[in-house]
């Protein structure tokens, strides 16, 4: 789950990435039932991960130059997973701070039986620019793998737990939340897929905020790959001044060994 700044931000990023050892996901020969009915974390080694530094232009509300670095790291032993992932992004535009946005996620989870799974998932954000100091959710849940033919998946999550947050010019508050998590991959050629995924964080005091996150993944030679994504965030609540609705559009380069 990623939040974004208050404002409407597009921004095209190329980046470029050094990882730990890493079978992608896009570079996958074949997919078939008996493949892509397993777990994801399954395909992978023991660890895993990706350190990505971009530079990227956005505008909108502001002008500025950013600095972006994504990180991932990944273990899995077992019926046991563990994903991280950093994400952070700065700016300045004519001297002067625009961006500063971190984005810190990680998901513990546990395969009890074929294609289900319970989890923990630990979001923390940090963003002034959408007029919160921060956010942190902890969540518990349950989530099932659904195999829908050779080359399409589904995967769905729910959970419960609580948010904290602490408006700028506010108080610091806790509320009980509702987790909904949806995402659909679809592997069109043997090394390339295309994925949606719509997340929604449900509070109690109507304070919810709704991602989507749409992804293409093409190979362009060797271990480099392209990566477009359109990223929209909404929030049903802002401070005043700051707008309900952000969009971030980027294209990665990555190498990945």
């Amino acid at each position: 789950m990623y939040l974004f700044p208050k404002k409407v931000i597009s921004s095209v990023t190329l980046t470029s990435a050094l990882l730990l050892p890493l079978v992608a996901r896009a570079g996958i020969p074949d997919v078939s039932p008996s493949v892509i009915g397993k777990s994801e974390f399954a395909k992978k080694p023991e660890w895993s991960g990706s350190v990505g530094l971009g530079f990227s232009s956005s505008t909108g509300t502001s002008q500025s130059l950013n600095l972006n670095t994504d990180d991932k790291l990944l273990w899995h032993r077992g019926p046991w997973a563990n994903q991280s992932r950093l994400l952070y992004n700065y700016a300045t535009s004519q001297g002067e701070v625009s961006a500063d946005r971190l984005d810190v996620n990680n998901q513990t989870r546990y395969d009890f039986a074929l294609n289900q799974y319970i989890f923990g998932n630990l979001n923390y954000h940090r963003n002034h620019f959408d007029g919160y100091y921060f956010r942190a959710e902890e969540t518990l849940g349950y989530g099932h793998f659904f195999v829908l033919n050779r080359v399409s998946n589904l995967r769905l999550e729910a959970g419960a737990g609580v948010r904290q947050s602490h408006l700028i010019g506010g108080d610091f508050s806790t509320h009980p939340i509702a987790q909904l998590y949806g995402k659909y991959l679809w592997q069109f050629s043997p090394h390339a897929h295309l994925s949606e995924a719509v997340d929604a964080i449900l509070a109690d005091n109507g304070a919810n905020t709704y991602n989507s996150i749409l992804a293409l993944t093409s190979p362009l030679y060797g271990p480099l790959n392209l990566r477009l994504a359109f990223i929209a965030t909404y929030n049903t609540k802002v401070q005043p001044g700051y707008k309900p609705l952000n969009t971030l559009t980027t294209i990665n380069l990555a190498y990945e060994f």
